[in-house]
């Protein structure tokens, strides 16, 4: 133990801690830290490691039910079971301030973080998803920062080899230079092959395997966990960075010692370096581990034990391995063209050991520290009163003229027009071909070629709906999640989410923080829908007039379910013309959140739309049945955009047209445009119109006919607004014509 550079208050406070918690460490230890172990606190005390400013509130969130068999926080992943003796494994994180500052390179970084953590618990990462958020779109910051985050995505995709299946991106003012880059990584494996991030048995050894340690990210690195820093990096191998063959050298031979059974437990090594991992490892395991960097490989000379702990050098992990198995590791290691130091010793003291040229320098009880179940918990504060716009009446709003002349000025807002031409910036060839997935659906599909069984997935969350009331955005969050996969077919079994918001200590902030958690804690309840997995990113913020403010509060929901009967994948498009066209729930006056209230009417700040969590829970019931009998040919929930853009996708996919009549009752452009919740429009056979409505009457779920599906032209109350040709021209390539400034 290195008891000669003892640490003091003012080391502390430039660790940015505060005096209490230098006390509490003292009493941890009973002793004063020495420098280097004060620093490790610090760092594995950040928000990052050890949730120490939400855990309190994420606790609220439930995370349990008869198909969890990992819950959050207790592995690198959540794990759900999709039946035939196979699991999900799934996760949602965050990169946005990387991406800030380089954002290629940070959102390529922050894939390989996800996938490895998928990837390390002996699943096969099968599909990844991204909720993306850019500036205002007539910004050119926002249409740089948009082609590099989506060149790096598609530099992992093509990398690694694992599909983009879909996702969601949103152009607004709050996010001018903070995006949000958050990506959900999507894994299968057999129950009886899951791994654990565990070092156990005492005797056994802890082996870093991977490329060699380097000094990335120490001091300097401005991919730190809670903000941006000042400094430069230099000290990151922005080569090795972009090195995805190394990526994959490792998922493949984790793979084999996995197959093999030769690893007792397997740790990501991520931002807060080795000794996070030997930390999270040995908590988990109620073990200690007596650590020698000596034995670590290293890229660089000369570097110190302190380096060597905190390096965030990429493409590394740890195993727990019996003394038996080592030869055989080291085999396939070097095999896959990897390097493996032996570096530690498990035993049962629960205390982390360090040492480097044969002399112990640190020592401290692991289940304080990071996730363990002694690590710092504060209740920031929250400010006392939430004060909600009026709600917007649609009465007192001029009533547009022509109203096809909206639907063009709407087709000029990214947040509503077509992300096809993004879809087309990834790899065709790694997503199947097949009759479930030529057409679009309300939720990504990810086949599994056993028992024509598949999964589900989609991401949620529209800033609109979060620009004055958090608790019921996040409820609206969750719901459409579930309405996607239940649209799709499917059957929603979990959600992993991702938690972006501004500065904690900031009240407000911290307010929008802890309402969302509340909302969404309080739908999941309601829908039996458990948390698995997840991320908060605080420090979410931006200047504006010389004052530093947080970005709309984002929670990200990522859903996946189970399609137990591929053939029951139910797309959006209208397949014939003269089918007719239902929607299912009710049309409301309400034009609050919509894009038609942002877009035409240039209100950015309103309450939610319409929600109701008993009709929600209902109209799913309903449309689950509606595909367990097959009477729809196509199935579509109104959401962005409103009924009007919810018919056009349905048309645009084979080229067909709509010609509907409108609710006399509801002014038109809510009829149209209002994004109300808990609503799907279907399409019927004429032959299946009767059974339809039978079906509809006796479970007593409010319906209407709209219209029917036409050969190309788009009606409305009788008025042309032209043929679906024209406007497919318009709604696909906006996207384009914008990233390449045309427009």
């Amino acid at each position: 133990m290195n008891h000669k550079d003892l640490s003091t208050i003012a080391d502390a406070e430039l660790l940015n801690m505060t005096s209490e918690e230098f006390e509490k460490i003292e009493s941890i230890l009973g002793r004063v830290p020495n420098k280097l172990e004060l620093e490790l606190f610090s760092i594995l005390w950040s928000e990052h490691a050890s949730y120490k400013n939400s855990r309190k509130w994420l606790e609220l969130l439930p995370t349990k039910n008869q198909k969890v068999l990992v819950e959050a926080g207790r592995e690198s992943a959540g794990v759900v079971d999709i039946g035939d003796g196979q699991v999900a494994v799934f996760k949602l994180e965050s990169h946005n301030h990387p991406c800030a500052v380089q954002p290629r390179l940070g959102a390529s970084t922050g894939m390989r973080v996800v996938n490895r953590d998928i990837f390390s618990m002996g699943a096969k990462p099968v599909a990844l998803l991204n909720s993306l958020r850019f500036g205002k779109s007539d910004r050119d910051t926002a249409r740089w920062l948009f082609d590099e985050v989506v060149n790096g995505i598609a530099d992992f995709e093509k990398g690694f080899g694992t599909p983009v299946i879909g996702g969601e991106v949103f152009f607004c003012e709050a996010f001018n230079t903070n995006p949000i880059v958050n990506t959900m990584s999507i894994g299968v494996a057999e129950k009886d092959e899951l791994v654990s991030a565990v070092a156990k048995g005492v005797g056994n050894l802890v082996a870093v395997l991977g490329v060699p340690t380097g000094r990335d990210g120490i001091d300097t690195d401005a991919f730190v966990a809670d903000k941006i820093s000042d400094g430069e990096t230099k000290s990151l191998s922005l080569e090795q960075m972009r090195d995805i063959e190394s990526e994959k050298h490792l998922y493949k031979v984790l793979k084999k010692l996995i197959a093999e059974k030769l690893v007792v437990g397997v740790q990501t090594i991520g931002a807060q370096g080795i000794v996070g991992a030997l930390t999270e490892m040995a908590a988990r395991g109620n073990s200690g581990v007596e650590f020698n960097a000596d034995q670590v490989p290293l890229r660089e000379k000369d570097m110190n034990l302190r380096e060597i702990l905190i390096s965030e050098t990429w493409g590394r992990m740890l195993v727990c391995i019996t003394p038996e198995n080592e030869a055989k590791v080291r085999q396939f290691v070097e095999e896959g063209k990897l390097t493996m130091g032996v570096v530690g010793t498990v035993n049962d003291s629960q205390l982390l050991k360090c040492g480097i040229n044969g002399s112990p320098e640190i020592e401290f009880p692991v289940k304080y520290l990071g996730l363990a179940e002694l690590g710092p918990v504060y209740e920031r504060e929250t400010a006392t009163e939430r004060k909600l716009p009026e709600s917007v009446k649609v009465d007192d709003l001029p009533e547009p003229d022509h109203y096809p002349a909206v639907v063009d000025a709407m087709l000029k807002s990214l947040n509503v027009t077509s992300k096809k031409w993004l879809t087309r910036k990834f790899s065709k060839t790694l997503r199947k071909e097949s009759t479930s997935t030529k057409f679009p659906s309300d939720a990504g599909i990810i086949e599994l070629g056993t028992n024509n069984k598949a999964l589900l997935a989609t991401v949620d969350s529209n800033p609109s709906y979060f620009t004055s009331d958090p608790y019921n955005g996040a409820r609206i969050s969750l719901a459409e999640a579930m309405r996607n996969i239940v649209c799709g077919g499917g059957v929603p079994l979990a959600i992993s989410d991702c938690l972006n918001f501004g500065n904690p200590y900031d009240p407000e902030a911290y307010a929008d923080f802890v309402d969302a958690v509340k909302g969404l804690a309080d739908a999941c309840r309601f829908f039996d829908i458990p948390v698995v997995s997840g991320n908060v990113s605080f420090y979410n913020q931006r200047s504006v007039e010389g004052q530093i403010i947080p970005v709309i509060p984002t929670p990200v929901i990522g859903m996946v379910g189970v399609l137990k009967d591929v053939d029951k994948h139910t797309t959006l498009s209208f397949k014939h013309k003269g089918d007719m066209i239902f929607l299912v729930g009710r049309s409301r006056d309400d034009v609050n959140g919509s894009e038609y209230l942002r877009a035409v009417h240039g209100v950015d700040v309103s309450l939610p739309p319409y929600f109701n969590l008993e009709e929600e829970k209902k109209l799913q019931a309903v449309i689950s049945d509606l595909v367990d009998n097959k009477l729809a040919r196509s199935i579509h929930d109104v959401s962005n955009g409103g009924l009007f853009f919810t018919l056009l996708e349905s048309g645009i996919p084979l080229n067909y047209g709509f010609d509907i009549t409108s609710d006399a009752e509801v002014r038109r452009d809510a009829f149209l445009f209002g994004e109300s919740q808990g609503r799907v429009i279907v399409s019927i056979s004429p032959e299946k119109q009767d059974d339809f409505v039978d079906f509809m009457m006796e479970r007593d779920m409010p319906f209407s006919i709209l219209g029917h599906v036409t050969k190309g032209e788009i009606r409305v109350d009788d008025e042309s607004y032209g043929f679906v040709e024209e406007i497919k021209a318009k709604f696909e390539n906006r996207l384009k014509w914008w990233a390449e400034g045309k427009v």
